[in-house]
């Protein structure tokens, strides 16, 4: 039994092989429906996705929607529709490695490149000097505190 790193090899290899070639589920209904309705911004040459709604009249706050691990800006979409009745914009972003945004290997992915791309984004929507509610959850109440810092 001393050449056991063979036997796994053997059978590691076609089974590695054929998993690389099984395609990518296909998005459900709402999946879709969410993408459609959203947009994406560059940044560094990667693709960040982005929702953007408009919804109060007669209110002027704007909220950013920050996502936990490992999931995405979908997170929020149960509760889309009353945000937009209590808020003038809606923003969420999904981060960078998540949910539709661009997703490279290698990369250092780290909380303060994050917490750039939200400011990022910002600026994309010329929200740069606006006053902006935040609301997190999980990982991206790591990303809110770098940005309140």
């Amino acid at each position: 039994m001393k050449e056991w790193w063979l036997q796994v090899g053997l059978l590691g290899v076609p089974l590695l092989a054929v998993y690389l070639h099984i395609p990518s589920p296909q998005l459900s209904p709402a999946l879709r429906s969410w993408k459609s309705s959203g947009s994406f911004f560059t940044y560094k040459d990667l693709n960040v996705f982005y929702r953007d709604s408009s919804g109060a009249v007669g209110s002027s706050d704007v909220v950013v929607l920050l996502h936990g691990f490992p999931t995405s800006s979908y997170d929020w979409s149960k509760i889309w529709e009353g945000l937009t009745q209590r808020f003038h914009r809606v923003i969420a972003l999904d981060f960078l490695g998540f949910g539709f945004s661009d997703k490279p290997r290698p990369h250092g992915y780290s909380i303060f490149e994050q917490a750039t791309i939200v400011e990022g984004l910002l600026r994309h929507l010329g929200l740069r000097h606006q006053r902006i509610n935040l609301l997190s959850h999980d990982y991206g109440d790591t990303v809110a505190q770098e940005l309140l810092h």
